[in-house]
């Protein structure tokens, strides 16, 4: 199945820049749902919307309309801006689940900016909906400082909650089969964790 995804997708894969199609290859294969990107991510990327008319876009933008358009909901977070929504209707979703399940009425609570927190809420969501087969997105900015690269002995208990979230997050085969997908991007990736940097699996 995976081999006939790849087949089905290649003309366009091939067209796309080196990165994206190495993320692709991964996507199609099935053999992962934690991507790490990294590089020079705060460059604009060209997005074709009409035939010869480009605009340029943020990375986030590209893999969320581009690589991933066809998504059920299209997650984003960073510590800054916490968690927020591709669309306005995925984020009012997301605040009636998570309302309905924990009783939250506090919207900042919801769309929380701590790690902790964030990712605490996000996983209640995504198993929340396995079920009903929503294919999801969550694009992590600013990874390294979530999971940065420095000796374990020096993570906070915040750290090494996002760090076990997303180990267990890449080894669960749910994630995988119901199309969960999690994206980290790091502008350096000698600067986010070397467990993750290094699996066999991102």
């Amino acid at each position: 199945m995976a081999e006939q995804l790849i087949l089905k997708s290649l003309p366009f894969i091939r067209i796309l820049p080196s990165w994206a199609q190495e993320l692709s290859f991964k996507y199609c294969s099935k053999t992962a749902n934690l991507y790490i990107v990294h590089g020079n991510i705060r460059d604009f990327l060209p997005h074709q919307m009409r035939e010869e008319e480009f605009n340029f876009v943020k990375i986030q933008d590209y893999i969320s309309e581009v690589l991933f358009g066809n998504r059920d909901v299209i997650v984003y977070y960073d510590r800054s801006s916490g968690v927020t929504f591709c669309k306005a209707d995925m984020q009012d979703d997301y605040l009636q689940v998570m309302r309905s399940m924990n009783g939250i009425e506090s919207e900042a609570d919801v769309l929380a900016k701590e790690p902790q927190e964030a990712l605490h809420n996000l996983e209640k969501y995504f198993y929340h909906n396995i079920s009903q087969k929503k294919r999801f997105v969550l694009i992590v900015d600013y990874a390294e400082t979530i999971v940065p690269n420095t000796d374990i002995s020096r993570y906070t208990d915040e750290d090494r909650y996002s760090l076990v979230t997303f180990n267990r997050w890449a080894h669960d085969p749910l994630f995988t089969e119901g199309d969960i997908s999690i994206i980290l991007l790091t502008e350096n990736l000698a600067d986010l964790n070397i467990k993750l940097v290094r699996s066999p699996i991102t």
